[in-house]
């Protein structure tokens, strides 16, 4: 592959530089260059810039995780003036390219349309849209099955069958691919019974290895037999009845598994800066033991310098936690990497129908389950109450408003779209507007509302949110539902659709994992008949 290249143009004060990109050489890299091709600098360089920038002319850093900031176009065009090799510039990407405007509502929604085609299409317009910014690696997609909620991952997953995780996660896979995007399948070796947000928890799997690899290798094993698998991410949970000292992201025994079963890719760790594993070991000893169990790149804890990353790594080498011979093999795994990003790409725009399965992804991204012989078209004359669940919003310390979970759901920003929907649908309906953690104001006007009303219609969210903790709906809510019970007709839900779980029995339930006021219009417009859902929840559900 050494003679791969790319010739890169750009203007410096004026003049044009050009630089010929070419793979490195395993057999010309110093040590110390060889402990930086097995880090992936993260949010951190932003403070040392210039000790990145010397770490690229030094050809010391394999790849570099870029923030989607308002100047990410203008910091990895600075990256590339350093460097004169195929660097990977990292991101996760489970929605599409965030700065693109062709999203998806996540990977579960994609699943929820159960669309292969569509799947392929996602990849490949996330691929075309990430590398015109300059990107060239996805940490994804994700290949974790999901029996019950487990926080965070819900909304990132496909579903909870092995064969139908792999066929999807295939598709989206080969349309990275295609593109010369290097792609790693996450988060290894997955889990059934993890049910806690592994950014704050350290979490514990009683599966066996052989669990380990008759159930979740499964998808793996199909996306290396059928797509030449590239990458895979490793995770942070412990599992005892395999390793009852290391978690996995730095097991030899959890990576052995993988490794024994014919994967020779490159191999990524899950970020240390997660709680869950910092608790357990803390983080400088990760650094090197990761290298140790197998990994060929770690993901710094990204409130950790760069410099002191890059020197707990090499301080590891020289205290001899792991070998020349493993840093070899790690470095050769990231340069194949490297070199294949340098693979041109299949198209460089996004054609019209492409942009077509994006709108069509939006729509059969939402699926209904009811009770037998109801109907979802709800104009039946009776008097409606729309009972609209809210975001809470705090203040901080300089008195600055956020809200508590993320704009996918109902907020102040889009309100007014959702009332303005509901309306034009149903315009004799009543509105009541309550939070997440409903005020006892809000609890008497629903109550008082739902006197006068013949059917009751909730629209709510529950957002899988890193370091939220719990997915569910408050008490309160849940309680005032059960105060309606019999008057509720239907809820739409967007979010986490384990949450409906606890949810006293309501005749209808539109679910969606796509977020904001357009998802909500299209809700209504089912309940106003305009059209039937199609999506089907790839996921078992206990409901009422």
């Amino acid at each position: 592959m050494d003679s791969v290249y790319v010739k890169i143009t750009f203007e410096v004060n004026n003049e044009e530089k050009v630089i010929v990109m070419k793979g490195l050489q395993l057999n010309e890299l110093t040590v110390e260059q060889k402990i930086g091709q097995v880090m992936v600098a993260r949010g951190n360089w932003y403070d040392d810039k210039e000790f990145l920038y010397e770490l690229l002319e030094k050809r010391a850093i394999g790849g570099i995780q870029v923030p989607f900031t308002e100047t990410v176009l203008e910091d990895i065009e600075e990256l590339k003036r350093h460097a004169d090799y195929p660097v990977l510039i990292c991101a996760d990407m489970e929605k599409g390219f965030p700065k693109s405007p062709y999203q998806i509502p996540s990977m579960l929604g994609l699943g929820i349309t159960g669309d292969e085609e569509l799947a392929y299409q996602v990849g490949v317009v996330t691929a075309i849209e990430a590398k015109r910014y300059g990107f060239n690696t996805v940490w994804g997609p994700v290949v974790d099955l999901i029996t019950g909620n487990a926080m965070c991952k819900v909304p990132r997953v496909f579903g909870k069958d092995p064969e139908y995780v792999s066929k999807m996660a295939a598709a989206v896979l080969r349309g990275y691919r295609d593109n010369g995007m290097v792609a790693s399948a996450k988060h290894w070796p997955g889990s059934l019974d993890v049910k806690r947000d592994g950014h704050v928890f350290g979490n514990t799997s009683q599966m066996t290895e052989e669990e380990i690899v008759n159930i979740v290798f499964r998808p793996y094993q199909y996306l290396m037999e059928k797509e030449g698998l590239g990458a895979v991410m490793s995770g942070h949970t412990m599992y005892p009845n395999v390793d009852d000292t290391y978690p996995s992201s730095v097991s030899e025994k959890i990576i052995g598994i993988l490794r024994k079963q014919g994967f020779d890719g490159l191999m990524f760790t899950d970020s240390f800066a997660m709680n869950g594993i910092l608790q357990r070991f803390g983080e400088e000893a990760c650094y090197g033991l990761a290298i140790k169990a197998g990994n060929d790149m770690i993901l710094p804890n990204y409130r950790t310098s760069l410099k002191t990353s890059y020197e707990y790594l090499l301080n590891a080498y020289k205290e001899g936690v792991f070998t020349e011979e493993r840093l070899n093999e790690a470095v050769r795994r990231v340069i194949e990497a490297q070199n294949f990003t340098l693979k041109p790409a299949v198209a460089s725009e996004v054609s019209e129908e492409q942009k077509e399965c994006f709108r069509r992804i939006e729509q059969d991204s939402i699926c209904a389950i009811k009770d037998e012989g109801l109907s979802l078209d709800l104009r039946n004359g009776k008097a409606k109450l729309f009972i609209v669940v809210e975001d809470n919003y705090y203040k901080d310390d300089d008195g600055v408003e956020y809200e508590i979970s993320d704009p996918s759901g109902i907020n102040r920003q889009n309100l007014a779209q959702v009332k303005e929907s509901i309306l034009k649908r149903f315009p004799d309906s009543k509105i009541e507007v309550v939070s997440q953690y409903p005020s006892p104001r809000q609890v008497q006007k629903a109550c008082i509302a739902s006197t006068y009303s013949e059917e009751v219609i909730y629209l709510t969210f529950v957002s899988s949110t890193s370091y939220r903790i719990g997915e569910n709906f408050t008490e309160v809510l849940l309680n005032l539902m059960s105060s309606m019970e019999g008057k509720i007709s239907a809820i739409a839900h967007l979010g986490n659709p384990y949450a409906l779980e606890m949810t006293p029995h309501i005749p209808r339930k539109l679910m969606s994992v796509g977020g904001g006021a357009s998802t909500i219009d299209r809700f209504i417009g089912i309940m106003a008949g305009e059209y039937e859902p199609k999506g089907i929840l790839p996921l078992d559900i206990r409901f009422q």
